[in-house]
C-alpha cells in the first residue's frame, strides 16, 4: 500500500476581529490509490465513529452517540485513553455533503473548547484525482485567544487525522481485495 503525504501546512492566518484571538488552520493532504467514492463511503458512513474505534483502538477508548444516528446533527462523545489531553470531548456533525464529498465536525463541548478555544472544526474533503485515486484533505480550523495560544496550540495537530486517513485507506483497500 502506497501512501504519500503531499502537504502538511501549518498556517497562522490572521487576527480575528476585536477579541485578540488568532485563527489557525492545519491541513494535511494524502494521496490514496482508491476511488474517491470508496473513500467517501467510509467517511460519510453513519457507522464511522464505531469503525474508527475498531481501526484505531490505541487512539480511541470509545465513541458514543449522544444524539442522532450518524447523520447531520449527530452529537458524539469521544473518549481518548487515560493520560490523553484532552480526555473527552463532544462533537457535532454539521456537514455531510455527498456532492462536494465534504464532512465537517465541530467540537462543541469539553476538549479544547473547555481549555479556552473559541471555535474548533475538523473537515474531511475527498478530492477525485482519477477514477482509481483520490486525495484525502484533512483540516483543523480553530480560534484561540492570544493569551492561551502558546499553551493550547501545541495540543492541536493533524497527526490524529493523518492516522485516521491511513487507517481508512487501508480498510478500503483491504476490503477491495477481499
Amino acid at each position: 500500500m502506497k501512501f504519500e503525504i503531499l502537504l502538511l501546512v501549518f498556517s497562522f492566518l490572521f487576527v480575528m476581529g476585536k477579541g485578540n484571538s488568532m485563527r489557525y488552520e492545519l491541513i494535511n493532504e494524502m494521496e490514496v490509490a482508491a476511488p474517491a467514492e470508496d473513500i467517501w463511503a467510509v467517511y460519510s458512513s453513519p457507522n464511522l465513529p464505531k469503525l474508527i474505534v475498531k481501526l484505531l483502538p490505541d487512539v480511541f477508548e470509545r465513541i458514543d452517540y449522544v444524539e442522532g444516528t450518524g447523520g447531520v446533527g449527530t452529537i458524539i462523545q469521544v473518549v481518548y485513553p487515560a493520560g490523553s489531553v484532552p480526555r473527552t470531548l463532544k462533537e457535532k456533525f454539521v456537514t455531510i455533503d455527498d456532492h462536494r464529498l465534504l464532512k465537517e465536525v465541530q467540537q462543541i463541548e469539553g476538549g479544547h473548547i473547555a481549555m479556552g478555544v473559541k471555535f474548533h472544526m475538523i473537515s474531511f474533503k475527498i478530492i477525485k484525482k482519477s477514477p482509481a485515486s483520490c486525495i484525502i484533505r484533512s483540516k483543523i480550523e480553530y480560534i484561540v485567544p492570544d493569551n492561551l495560544a502558546a499553551k493550547i496550540s501545541p495540543l492541536i495537530n493533524v497527526e490524529g487525522l493523518v492516522g485516521m486517513a491511513r487507517a481508512i485507506s487501508k480498510y478500503v483497500l483491504d476490503n477491495k481485495r477481499n
